[in-house]
């Protein structure tokens, strides 16, 4: 999974780091090194959370365009 992308897209859609964090259950200094690329693999349970965060936002971002 990308990563970077995902958060990448949940920053420009205006989330901070430490929302993302609070959202999906990890420290925003966590979102900070998967954005960068540091960390590259995620426990499946945090990965879904965060793949599911993206996905209702990219859905809220397009019925809001």
């Amino acid at each position: 999974m990308d990563w970077q992308k995902i958060i990448s897209d949940l920053v420009s859609l205006g989330m901070t780091q430490a929302e993302i964090g609070k959202h999906v259950q990890l420290s925003q200094p966590t979102i900070s090194d998967l954005a960068a690329g540091r960390i590259q693999d995620l426990r499946w349970s945090a990965g879904e959370r965060l793949r599911s965060l993206h996905k209702r936002r990219m859905r809220s971002a397009k019925v809001a365009a």
